[in-house]
């Protein structure tokens, strides 16, 4: 009998270790995103045309030269003063990428910023050198180092003396880089600038040698930024335009607000209508951000019929698949009998929600269905990644018809975006978008 319960219980201990394991294993997951499949299905525009500097001036001390489809710049150490390319125009939200071989000397890609400061400029810099901190993130004129990353890890992702690839995704305050497609560099909520010019830099008192080429950019939409509720399908019931927006501290179950713009909250009872963008889309990248008391409610519908759940799910398992927060919910018919009418919701991998009152982010790679020249559907619906707080929660998820709430119940190759307000307190901000073409 003794064995017996010495057997049992170094099973059950070996068990625990197990889960235990598994969990610090997760918890230990990098962060994931949708940065690949953005870079393979959007349109990208040229941000420098290969052939001229229209489009951006010199500030400054540097050589900048057009050679051979590639920006060769030079600077002599004897220069103190630094030199900038900088862009004529500001930007707001964008993937930008640029190819770069950094022969020698401290360089790199800024990107927000304004022209003023020591330096000629102030703002981010995601920084290029040929011997380190390549793909880091430094705020010139501001906090310097934000993200200096170890010399070990940026010898996986750097090849020094060739050609590299650095894209740079700024969307609200959240911030990626990446380096010949590994994360180096990673902000969330950052309180820096949210607006600026890009420019390329020489670092003065250094010779240095650059050449960058393929300079290309993407410009996300964002559908909350205000003035009042522009993008937005008339009837928008109490949701109104908002500055800041917290959790109640007399009230753990609703949000309070303050005046401005930038976010978007569906009034203090929590009970209006749904929220239609104007913008009707097919395939497409998305980048949302929300905040829910606790216990509060909402949704997000792709096309207006495919459902990812907003929840307070903070430490819950859900009662049924597809209810937690990020779980893709299930669809419904009356048909299937009673306790059967619910189906194929899809929880999340993992339970990656932040307590109640705090901002959270979804990024979604949505894929629409796909229609023949008669009308009939070829392909279902899929949620191709979905990132619940830089988590991964879903990958290639087919949705075989709309889900439970949706506002339609047929199937179309276009259609809006959908916000639920009628299920308790949420406010939403930087919902941005971004059409891909497969």
């Amino acid at each position: 009998m003794a064995y017996s319960h010495v057997c049992s219980l170094y099973v059950a201990l070996l068990a625990l270790w197990f889960v235990l394991a598994a969990f610090a294993s997760a918890a230990e997951a990098p962060p994931a995103d949708i940065a690949a499949e953005v870079a393979a299905g959007a349109k990208w525009q040229p941000l420098w045309n290969g052939k001229t500097l229209a489009g951006w001036h010199e500030i400054g001390k540097g050589s900048w030269k057009i050679e051979d489809g590639a920006i060769h710049v030079t600077h002599e150490r004897t220069e103190g003063q630094f030199g900038h390319l900088v862009t004529d125009r500001t930007f707001t939200d964008f993937t930008v990428r640029v190819r770069y071989k950094a022969v020698k000397g401290n360089s790199g890609l800024y990107f927000r910023i304004e022209e003023k400061g020591a330096s000629g400029v102030s703002g981010f810099q995601a920084e290029i050198d040929p011997t380190q901190d390549a793909g880091g993130l430094y705020e010139t004129n501001g906090r310097a180092w934000v993200v200096k990353p170890p010399p070990e890890k940026i010898k996986t992702w750097y090849k020094p003396n060739a050609w590299n690839e650095m894209t740079v995704t700024a969307l609200g305050r959240n911030v990626t880089v990446h380096v010949n497609g590994v994360r180096s560099a990673a902000l969330v909520n950052d309180p820096g600038r949210t607006e600026g010019r890009f420019a390329l830099q020489v670092h003065g008192g250094q010779d240095c040698e650059v050449l960058f080429k393929d300079i290309e950019i993407l410009e996300w939409k964002d559908l909350a930024p205000g003035p009042r509720m522009a993008g937005w399908g008339q009837a928008t019931g109490e949701w109104a335009m908002v500055g800041k927006v917290a959790k109640d501290p007399a009230d753990e179950k609703r949000l309070v607000t303050g005046p401005g713009a930038g976010a978007i909250y569906n009034g203090p009872k929590g009970r209006t209508r749904n929220l239609f963008s104007e913008y009707e889309h097919g395939n497409l990248a998305a980048h949302i951000e929300f905040i829910v008391p606790k216990d509060s409610n909402s949704g997000v519908y792709f096309m207006g019929r495919y459902e990812i759940q907003v929840f307070d799910s903070f430490g819950k398992k859900g009662a049924y698949p597809g209810i937690e927060c990020g779980g893709i919910y299930q669809r419904w018919d009356p048909k299937r009998g009673k306790g059967k009418e619910g189906f194929e919701g899809r929880s999340p991998r993992v339970n990656a929600s932040r307590a109640p009152g705090q901002w959270q982010s979804f990024d979604v790679i949505f894929q629409a269905a796909r229609f023949d020249s008669s009308g009939a559907k070829t392909a279902n619906a899929r949620f191709v990644k979905v990132i619940h707080n830089g988590r991964l929660v879903h990958e290639n998820v087919e949705i075989t018809g709309p889900t439970r709430g949706a506002a339609f119940g047929d199937e179309k190759p276009l259609g809006p975006l959908m916000i639920q307000g009628d299920h308790g307190p949420v406010a939403y901000r930087n919902i941005m978008f971004l059409p891909l073409e497969k």
